[in-house]
């Protein structure tokens, strides 16, 4: 495998809305690229996908049976949370359980501003990226113990 097909590799990962920056990091340190330059990578690509994703809704946003739609679902709670410090919190702390652009579709759909959500985005890629990095020692252990019980339980 070429150095450009493990960068690909790594960038396309992070594209991808079911893997992201939790596969994408590890599979580059994996493939032995530099930890540096994996983050920087991952991180950049993730943000400029969640900002298309961000302003792709905000244009969608503007179709009358959307809009009517995103209306009826919107509540007084959930427009005070989004309004106040909570999406903050769940930009960062979404992704762990939800992943990134489940997060940014979910609020933008409910309502949230378009400036806030992409500079909640760039904050969550700068603060997740290097997070991930630091967890994927760990599972890159986890893998190679998969690995290891899938292929027992293939062999038979």
């Amino acid at each position: 495998m070429t150095p450009f097909d493990k960068w690909l590799a790594v960038v396309l990962t992070t594209l991808n809305p079911l893997t992201g920056r939790g596969a994408a990091i590890p599979l580059g340190i994996g493939l032995g690229l530099p930890v540096l330059w994996v983050c920087i990578a991952s991180g950049i690509s993730n943000f400029i996908l969640a900002a298309l994703l961000i302003l792709c809704i905000d244009w969608f946003e503007h179709i009358p049976r959307i809009k009517q739609y995103i209306e009826r679902k919107r509540s007084k709670k959930i427009t005070k949370f989004i309004e106040g410090k909570g999406l903050l919190y769940t930009v960062i702390l979404g992704p762990f359980v939800l992943g990134t652009f489940t997060v940014v579709l979910m609020f933008k759909a409910l309502g949230a501003e378009r400036k806030r959500m992409i500079l909640y985005s760039l904050i969550s890629a700068a603060i997740l990226t290097p997070v991930i990095a630091w967890i994927s020692p760990f599972l890159l252990h986890l893998l190679k113990d998969y690995e290891n019980l899938l292929r027992t339980f293939v062999q038979g």
